[in-house]
């Protein structure tokens, strides 16, 4: 079976040039005793602080002005969905019916176009060093093989909000990718595989026999587009459902993600803490980022 994985995180707006490094090899052994529902607290610690967030582009959005700029960040809120990790992003009947795939592909702010307003400010050399600072290493902060840009706006925004670079990197994308390893090794699970072959069986009695995964079935409806696009999405959704897909790639990942976590727990409770403080610093900033 095909697998791809998000080896890397590249977090655009006020995480621009926020960049990983490799995720660790598949290594992660599966637990005896799977904790139930650990996917879920995987994914919370995974996601980003919408709070801490929002007050990460007000503090971006006050010094640009300062420096003579009318700019706010887009969102750069991170949400894990670690059946998405992979390769299976979910879907669910009711949102195949409303938006066919559109909620399985790239999801968050993309590059500005070059002729959009955002485009030609990032065109502007004395914007992008109000943004980022000067391009040199010393203008950088590196946090276990990712690094970052720490001056400029955005390294003032992550001072006032996290504290420091590092934190808001620990808090961000280290966070994200820290829990990657365990869907790498999930993966290679036969269980993962029993339940792509039980939904594969599922799709034969439906008028799209030939797919052998769901990701073939949401490249195929995404290529056709239209209502054909949503028949196909519908079809694969309803199928999901009758053999409880998502749910066993669900207790599979609990496998792995209980020892995952458990490896994680210090860095977890140092996290909590840091974004229990940016959500403060960004409540107290208030303006927008309280909206």
């Amino acid at each position: 079976m095909k697998k791809i994985f998000g080896a890397a995180v590249l977090i655009l707006g006020t995480g621009a040039a926020l960049a990983a490094a490799a995720i660790p090899a598949a290594s992660v052994t599966a637990s005896p005793e799977p904790a139930p529902g650990v996917i879920r607290q995987a994914e919370a610690y995974a996601s980003t602080d919408p709070i801490a967030e929002k007050g990460m582009r007000e503090a971006v959005r006050r010094c640009m002005a300062q420096a003579g700029f009318d700019y706010t960040p887009p969102s750069s809120e991170m949400t894990m969905d670690l059946n998405g990790a992979i390769g299976f992003k979910r879907l669910t009947v009711e949102v195949a019916k409303a938006s066919g795939y559109a909620s399985t592909g790239p999801q968050g702010p993309h590059e500005p176009a070059p002729e959009s307003a955002d485009g030609k400010l990032f065109a502007n050399p004395a914007f992008t060093k109000a943004l980022t600072g000067p391009e040199d290493t010393a203008s950088m902060s590196t946090v276990g093989g990712m690094g970052t840009s720490s001056a400029g706006c955005r390294g003032e925004a992550m001072a006032q909000i996290y504290g420091s670079a590092e934190n808001y990197m620990l808090a961000t994308g280290i966070a994200y990718n820290s829990v990657l390893p365990a869907s790498l090794s999930a993966s290679g699970d036969s269980g993962i595989t029993k339940a792509v072959t039980g939904w594969a069986d599922c799709m034969k009695e439906s008028p799209y026999p030939s797919f052998a995964d769901p990701r073939q079935a949401a490249e195929a409806g995404t290529a056709a587009g239209g209502q054909e696009e949503f028949r196909i999405a519908v079809t694969d959704a309803v199928c999901r459902d009758k053999t409880g897909f998502h749910s066993a790639l669900d207790k599979v990942l609990d496998k792995y993600l209980t020892t995952r976590m458990q490896e994680l727990a210090p860095q977890i409770e140092k996290v909590k803490e840091i974004r229990r403080i940016a959500a403060a610093n960004a409540a107290a900033l208030g303006g927008s980022a309280a909206k």
